[in-house]
């Protein structure tokens, strides 16, 4: 696979006889891996008539880990959003375990305020933040093994809803300051997701549909990295088609996926 020749070529420069053929290396490996994903960038995007977009959260053999969402990844994206024609249609291929809940959010309304149609294609996974994302799209492609995820802001590594919770069930003077502090920004961070996951889902369903569905997905109901599955998505109500296209798997076949935090330590809502 081409993934596994990456990896040697990648081992292969560990031992360069100089720093400079060690930089020249890694500079022919990045040319080359850019070359070949605009190819198929392009094919797609002829195929489909669209402006595609991906974000990827793997491992770079030239660079660091580009393990989560952040505010980096916003800046990308909105950039190339911007930049496309408003009657143009959008293919956003995500793959990620979710990250930081402004960085998800601002992609989610540039995203739903693009006038042309926009997808958002989940090959394997678009936990947590990555979620919000998907539910901005007018339709999400997945696999019969593609999985989405609850949306429960995590407060200090802690659920939101298990904090609040907590008010419930002991009295407040056997509860410290700090846990006190924590279980309000709980609740102002739940509201808020709350909030924004129906301002997403409105006008998709109906209104008692969008509450419901809302309130299951940040409620804390179930753990972080509870897959939601095609078939649960549709019940849910989701938008999502079945079968994404050759080249989105073409286009994984050039990276190479390191040490990716599970999608249960995503850091959504922080």
């Amino acid at each position: 696979m081409a993934r596994n020749r990456i990896a040697r070529q990648v081992r292969s420069s560990h031992h360069p006889e100089s720093d400079a053929s060690e930089r020249a290396e890694r500079d022919r490996l990045r040319n080359e891996i850019l070359a070949k994903r605009q190819r198929i960038v392009a094919e797609l995007e002829n195929e489909r008539g669209s402006k595609v977009l991906t974000m990827i959260h793997r491992h770079e053999p030239w660079e660091g880990h580009r393990d989560y969402l952040t505010t980096e990844d916003t800046e990308s994206i909105l950039g190339q959003i911007v930049r496309t024609a408003p009657e143009k249609p959008i293919d956003l291929i995500l793959h990620t375990p979710g990250g930081l809940a402004l960085a998800a959010e601002m992609i989610a309304m540039s995203l739903k305020a693009h006038p042309g149609r926009v997808t958002v294609m989940v090959p394997f996974y678009a936990m947590s933040g990555g979620t919000m994302i998907a539910l901005a799209a007018d339709e999400i492609l997945m696999e019969g093994h593609s999985v989405l995820g609850p949306l429960d802001p995590q407060i200090g590594g802690l659920p939101a809803g298990a904090l609040v919770e907590l008010l419930n069930r002991k009295p407040i003077e056997a509860v410290q300051d700090q846990t006190l502090i924590q279980a309000d920004i709980a609740r102002l961070a739940l509201q808020r997701t709350r909030n924004f996951v129906q301002w997403l889902l409105r006008g998709r369903m109906s209104e008692q549909q969008v509450v419901q569905v809302a309130d299951f997905l940040t409620g804390g109901y179930t753990t972080h990295d509870t897959p939601i599955t095609f078939e649960v998505a549709k019940i849910l109500g989701f938008p999502v088609g079945q079968g994404l296209p050759r080249q989105v798997y073409d286009l994984f076949e050039t990276c190479q996926f390191g040490n990716c935090p599970r999608p249960s330590l995503a850091d959504f809502g922080k």
